[in-house]
């Protein structure tokens, strides 16, 4: 017996900083799982997720702006083993980004970046102990990183040699990779942008050594071409069977116009909090990915003086700030995209000053990447994200589990509107009706009394933003719900309904802060 457990123990011995790394994430976690339903992206995935699992068709008869996956993720019963989906997920992510770290960096380095990773990623600051897709796409993009990192190709570009062919395996794990990566998107349009980071190895493999005699030699492009290839087939192919499954259940428009080309509507429909004309140009689409395009351009040109890995993540963390600002919004967990390359930056660029031969190399890679960090900083800044504290988030929790607090101080201390949605929820609940109908944005009710909408949209805005007024009453007369919830900032910004409701056989049930709950007789 002891012999079996030394031997366990030398076998575990080299992934134990891991281990003490997964530890701390589950501990950190653990007061995810006492947070009211409070939080409104939360509460649109998991009431479409509940309409999915009551039979109706995604965009075609429920909707929302996202691609599909993150609404399939949320398929869940309740919003506890949703965010036990998220503790899972985020401990394969981990995983993933400690095994692609140890590629570039030494373990110690590893260890660190991962402790860092952990601490950006779970703490409220940037919305970590929320379900955003965000964090799923993280997964996804990480797994396919730790796949390419097997190839011989990544083995070879980080030791700055020219690879002649690609191994049989190494073809199935690119797909593979390529793969993951559309899952990626699959689940949130701006993962493109990691995709075009993890697709930049191919280009640089080309750059390193490209001279412009060697333009005609095969074996110059044939290599980078193919791992370009071979992962791109692997994004496509997700996106294609997507689309082949939403024509097959009709709704191929409707996955066209809200899963994928409302996405641009919605970045451009921000307005930005500063007037000058250089910044706001800055902001603009053109304006950012001529930044990129530069960047990038200098990245590459400073080949002789930059690592192939340093090169690799100074690109991704580029990409992966111009999918943050996409839109310009100022949401943190728009930001949590960044944490990966910039952690990554952190320990490949950062502090390596060993050997004077190497020191101004250094140096070199030290001061882009403090630059490109601090430009992330100051962009947030200047856009206003509003960070989530933190040490106020743990210090509450604490008093729950410590009796200093009741539950409803807690729940109220997330959103002042709970105390009215866990009453008017108890109420809801009792009857059998499967629909409910909110006039306002409150997606956290639907999800809190596991009810569908009468229509396709969960929120007012969704139906201010397309004009579907009418439809949204002719939903409501056809599905007839016992239940209307009116939100008292949108009572006056739908006459006809209002109307309706006055003529109709609904009467108050119950008038609370924040709404009042109306009542088929």
């Amino acid at each position: 017996m002891l012999f079996s457990f030394k031997r366990l123990e030398s076998k575990l011995s080299p992934y134990f900083g891991l281990l003490f790394l997964l530890f701390l994430l589950v501990f950190l976690r653990l007061p995810n799982f006492s947070e009211p339903y409070w939080y409104g992206d939360e509460g649109i995935y998991l009431v479409i997720g509940t309409a999915l699992r009551a039979g109706e068709r995604l965009y075609a008869e429920i909707i929302d702006h996202k691609t599909p996956l993150i609404y399939y993720l949320a398929m869940t019963p309740t919003q506890f083993w949703f965010r036990l989906l998220l503790l899972g997920w985020m401990l394969v992510t981990t995983t993933a980004f400690y095994n692609f770290s140890t590629k570039l960096v030494s373990s110690k380095r590893a260890f660190l970046g991962t402790l860092l990773f952990i601490l950006l990623t779970t703490f409220p600051w940037l919305e970590g102990n929320i379900p955003n897709g965000e964090l799923f796409v993280m997964g996804f993009v990480l797994v396919g990183a730790a796949l390419i990192a097997q190839t011989q190709f990544f083995e070879h570009y980080l030791k700055d040699e020219i690879v002649t062919t690609i191994r049989p395996q190494d073809r199935l794990l690119l797909l593979l990779t390529g793969g993951f990566l559309g899952l990626g998107i699959l689940t949130k349009v701006p993962a493109l942008f990691d995709a075009v980071g993890i697709m930049s190895l191919a280009w640089f493999s080309l750059t390193r050594r490209f001279e412009w005699r060697q333009l005609l030699k095969l074996k110059t492009w044939q290599v980078p071409l193919w791992v370009g290839v071979w992962i791109g087939l692997g994004l496509v192919i997700p996106l294609m069977l997507s689309i082949i499954y939403f024509v097959l259940r009709g709704s191929g428009q409707a996955y066209l116009d809200f899963g994928l080309l409302y996405n641009f509507r919605y970045a451009g429909s921000w307005n930005l909090g500063f007037t000058q004309a250089w910044l706001l140009w800055a902001f603009t689409l053109p304006g950012k990915t001529l930044i990129m395009g530069i960047g990038i351009g200098l990245i590459t040109l400073a080949r002789k003086w930059v690592s192939p890995a340093f090169q690799f993540i100074a690109t991704w963390s580029l990409v992966a700030l111009f999918a943050s600002l996409l839109s310009n919004r100022p949401y943190p967990h728009y930001f949590l995209q960044l944490i990966p390359p910039l952690v990554l930056l952190a320990v490949v660029g950062i502090g390596r000053l060993k050997t004077p031969s190497h020191s101004l190399k250094n140096w070199f890679q030290t001061g882009i990447a403090s630059f490109l960090i601090i430009l992330t900083y100051l962009i947030m800044q200047l856009l206003n994200v509003g960070y989530y504290p933190t040490l106020g988030y743990y210090q509450r929790w604490f008093k729950l589990v410590t009796g200093q607090i009741n539950q409803t101080e807690y729940y109220q201390s997330f959103n002042g509107i709970m105390a009215d949605n866990y009453q008017a929820a108890a109420i809801i609940r009792r009857s059998p009706d499967p629909y409910l109908f909110i006039w306002g944005t409150n997606p956290m009710l639907y999800a809190l009394t596991q009810k569908v909408p009468t229509g396709r949209f969960t929120v007012a805005f969704h139906v201010k933003d397309f004009n579907a007024y009418q439809e949204t009453l002719d939903s409501l007369k056809a599905k007839n719900p016992t239940f209307i919830v009116v939100m008292n900032d949108d009572r006056q910004t739908f006459p006809e309904f209002s109307e309706y409701l006055s003529k109709s056989s609904y009467i108050p049930n119950g008038s609370f802060d924040h709404f009042t709950l109306w009542k088929r007789q």
